[in-house]
């Protein structure tokens, strides 16, 4: 069913999603259907599958799920971009969600606002991004590995053991600058990795899992084009972004390094 036809309208102005998710009811969704095994839980993976089950084309990407790991916490948040505003996912829910997605997310919980419809050139804004810093290589060149690489480790590589002359934190930083440079509409003025990972994820359900970097990245950035930026926060930046890394949460800037 597409979205015309059930009769549920998306906004012009890219929104900002928010909803409260419920862990032990997403868990037993996600068990229900296969999606935890007995070493991975690929919770991106698994929000990714529910949200094109209740919302089709209107489900919000990139999004961001923050999930608490204190023992006993039953409530997790979920952000997201798109152009579906919040009466229109709260339509799909009531149409498409079975009661246990419906406990999921619930539509009670979903809010949201419109981002600003023009950003001015040589805005300086804070952000956080959580990305998995990876590049792509030849089949001939990946050997075991895949074709995908951690940033880091591919470089690392290039040097004798022992030699890699940049830390972690230095090559996530170059990676995320050319990211914004690809993209265009703003440039990286200053990051930080505030936290690091590496975990396996899943992309094709009965697929092996993936071992990869899980960065948390924070930072400053400057507008160089109002209309490409708005263009950067409704696609998000990376790989994966339909799988919960990407969005770019925004913040006041702190003061310039």
């Amino acid at each position: 069913m597409t979205v015309q036809e059930s009769g549920l309208v998306t906004a012009r102005t890219l929104q900002m999603i928010r909803a409260e998710i419920d862990l032990r009811s997403f868990q037993h969704w996600a068990g229900s259907r296969q999606m935890i095994g007995r070493q991975t839980f690929d919770e991106g993976y698994a929000m990714h599958c529910f949200l094109a089950g209740v919302f089709g084309e209107l489900a919000p990407q990139p999004f961001r799920l923050i999930i608490p790991r204190s023992k006993g916490n039953r409530r997790g948040v979920f952000y997201g971009y798109g152009r579906a505003g919040v009466e229109a996912l709260r339509g799909a829910t009531a149409q498409f969600a079975d009661p246990l997605q419906a406990r999921v997310l619930p539509g009670s919980t979903l809010e949201g606002k419109p981002m600003p419809a023009t950003w001015k050139a040589g805005t300086r804004l804070g952000f956080e991004l959580l990305t998995r810093p990876t590049i792509r290589r030849s089949k001939r060149a990946a050997t075991h590995q895949g074709t995908e690489w951690d940033a880091f480790l591919w470089e690392a590589i290039q040097h004798p053991k022992g030699e890699m002359p940049r830390g972690r934190e230095e090559v996530y930083k170059d990676w995320l600058r050319e990211r914004f440079r690809r993209r265009g509409g703003a440039e990286l003025e200053e990051a930080r990795l505030a936290s690091f990972q590496r975990t396996r994820v899943i992309r094709r359900r009965g697929s092996r899992p993936i071992e990869g970097p899980d960065a948390l990245m924070s930072g400053a950035l400057t507008i160089t084009d109002g209309e490409k930026f708005a263009q950067l926060l409704a696609r998000g930046i990376g790989r994966h972004r339909a799988y919960g890394y990407g969005m770019l949460l925004l913040r006041p800037p702190g003061k310039p390094a």
